[in-house]
C-alpha cells in the first residue's frame, strides 16, 4: 500500500545549528533520501524544523526547535502522513512525541545510551541524555508541557535495544528500578530474545513510535554519530530484524532517525546505513497502513 510520508529534517543538535550532527538531516536529503520513499510509489513532502531567531542557550533554543517539530508532526498526522524526523539529537522526540495524542503508544526505541538521566543523576548536565527521562515524566514536565502533549509515555510500554553504557552508575540504577523493558548488547549480540521482548510489548500497544540514534550500532557499521563510539552495537542485519519485528505487530505512528554526524564517517557507512533505514521505516509504514486500513 502506498502512504504518504512527511520527512522531517531537524538541522540542530539541542537547538544549536553548530553542532556536527545539525548537518546530518540535510546530508541524508542531498542524498536521496526522499528520492528512495518516492521510488517505492509514496508520495513525500520535505519540511525541515528550522530554529526561530538565533541561538540562545540550550534549552530555550531546543524547545524552540521543537515546538516547530511538534507542529510538523500533529500537522502531518492530521493529513494521514506518516512523520519521519531527522534529527540531530536525540532531544527531538520531545518535539515528535509532542505532535500527537500518544497516551496509548509504545516506544521501540534503539540507542547506546538509555537516555534516562535527571539533573539529579547527569555527572555532565548533558541535555541530550536526559530525553527519555523527560518523555517518561521523570524532569522537566514544565518544560515539556510547553513544546506540545507531555502526556508522560507509560514505562511498561517502552522497549530499548542495543544499551550498552550507562553513566554514571545512578543512572543504571535508575533503568534497572524503571519498568522499560531492556534488550541489552554485548560484544555484537542482543543479551536476551528481540521477538520476546516484542511480544510483550504487543500486549500492551498496538502501535509505536520508533526511535532509532544511530549509536546503538556497531561503530564499524555507524561510526559518524554525536558521542564516542561504544564498541559491540547492532549490526545492520539486527536492526533490520528489529524494525521487522514491530513491523509484525504494531502500527507505525512516527520515527525519528538520530544523530548522524557526516564529519565523523568513515567512507559514507552511516550515510548508507541511514538511506537503508529510511527504506525500512518506508517499507514498515506502508505494510502497517495496508493491514489496518488506513
Amino acid at each position: 500500500m502506498l502512504i504518504q510520508i512527511s520527512l522531517i529534517p531537524v538541522p540542530s543538535h539541542a537547538g544549536d545549528d553548530r553542532h556536527g550532527s545539525s548537518a546530518g538531516p540535510r546530508r541524508l536529503i542531498e542524498a536521496g533520501a526522499s528520492e528512495l520513499l518516492e521510488g517505492q510509489g509514496h508520495q513525500v513532502t520535505v519540511e525541515v524544523a528550522e530554529r526561530p531567531g538565533p541561538f540562545r542557550d540550550t534549552a530555550s533554543s531546543s524547545a524552540a526547535v521543537n515546538r516547530e517539530v511538534a507542529s510538523l508532526v500533529g500537522a502531518a498526522i492530521d493529513a494521514g502522513r506518516l512523520p519521519l524526523v531527522l534529527a540531530g539529537s536525540c532531544v527531538t522526540c520531545q518535539g515528535v512525541l509532542g505532535g500527537f495524542d500518544h497516551a496509548r503508544s509504545g516506544v521501540v526505541w534503539i540507542d547506546a545510551h538509555a537516555d534516562f538521566n535527571t539533573p539529579a543523576t547527569a555527572a555532565s548536565g548533558f541535555f541530550p541524555g536526559m530525553s527519555l527521562a523527560v518523555v517518561t515524566g521523570h524532569c522537566y514536565g514544565n518544560y515539556w508541557a510547553q513544546i506540545g502533549d507531555s502526556t508522560p509515555l507509560v514505562e511498561e510500554n517502552i522497549v530499548m535495544f542495543g544499551v550498552r553504557d550507562l553513566y554514571p552508575e545512578a543512572e543504571r540504577e535508575r533503568l534497572e528500578r524503571s519498568a522499560i523493558t531492556v534488550v541489552p548488547w554485548r560484544d555484537g549480540k542482543p543479551e536476551s530474545d528481540i521477538c520476546a521482548a516484542l511480544d510483550k510489548l504487543a500486549d500492551r500497544v498496538d502501535e509505536i513510535y520508533l526511535h532509532i540514534d544511530f549509536d546503538g550500532f556497531s561503530p564499524d557499521v555507524a561510526p559518524g554519530i554525536v558521542d564516542e563510539p561504544v564498541p559491540g552495537g547492532l549490526s545492520e542485519e539486527q536492526a533490520e530484524a528489529v524494525i521487522h519485528g514491530a513491523g509484525d505487530r504494531f502500527r507505525l505512528r512516527a520515527a525519528t532517525l538520530a544523530t548522524f554526524t557526516p564529519e565523523r564517517d568513515d567512507g559514507n557507512k552511516t550515510l548508507r546505513l541511514a538511506l537503508r533505514l529510511v527504506e525500512l521505516i518506508g517499507e514498515y509504514g506502508a505494510s502497517t497502513s495496508a493491514a489496518t486500513g488506513t
